[in-house]
């Protein structure tokens, strides 16, 4: 598999719930190309939207499934600014909520 991202993120903490609507962290692992490094790397979701949106210190994350006993390529992670508020998404779509799929939660 080619490198999808710098940091594939695996799992997510929602700080609300059950309701998950804010992402209060991520943990993610990083992208070696044909593997990953092993290491649980923890961001919190203003960081992970800080490394995105910084071009200084770009990075690239995008989500990842552990489904059937193998890894699943996701989506690319995005930011989203509705109203001030930014979210981190997989897709642009218009909601006050941070969605990055049905990512397992810890």
């Amino acid at each position: 598999m080619a490198k999808l991202a710098d940091y594939l993120i695996y799992e997510v903490h929602y700080e609300d719930e059950p309701y998950r609507r804010h992402i209060a962290e991520v943990h993610a692992q990083k992208d070696l190309g044909e593997t990953v490094d092993g290491e649980q790397h923890s961001f919190s979701k203003d960081e992970v939207v800080f490394y995105i949106e910084n071009a200084n210190l770009r990075q690239t994350f995008a989500t990842i499934y552990f489904l059937g006993g193998k890894w699943h390529v996701g989506e690319q992670v995005i930011v989203e600014t509705i109203n001030g508020e930014k979210f981190i998404k997989t897709e642009r779509d218009g909601t006050k909520v941070d969605n990055l799929g049905d990512l397992r939660t810890y």
